[in-house]
């Protein structure tokens, strides 16, 4: 699953298809030591992706949209 979600093209997308954030939420304190590290390395990998993705802002900056002269 890990790779799948590396693979994603949409973190957001990946998620709502395999994997449910809220039931993750929800059940924090019933889930087994394994679905828990399951969970936070997915959640890892997440944030990992998002982070190096660029914002709009950035993509408008990099186009020339961004500055105020």
């Amino acid at each position: 699953m890990k790779t799948d979600l590396e693979n994603s093209a949409d973190v957001f997308s990946f998620f709502e298809e395999n994997y449910s954030l809220p039931a993750i939420a929800d059940n924090l304190d019933t889930l087994s030591p394994k679905e828990l590290r399951c969970a936070c390395c997915l959640m890892g990998v997440a944030l990992v992706a998002l982070s190096q993705k660029k914002t709009i802002w950035e993509r408008l900056k990099n186009m020339g949209l961004g500055s105020k002269e």
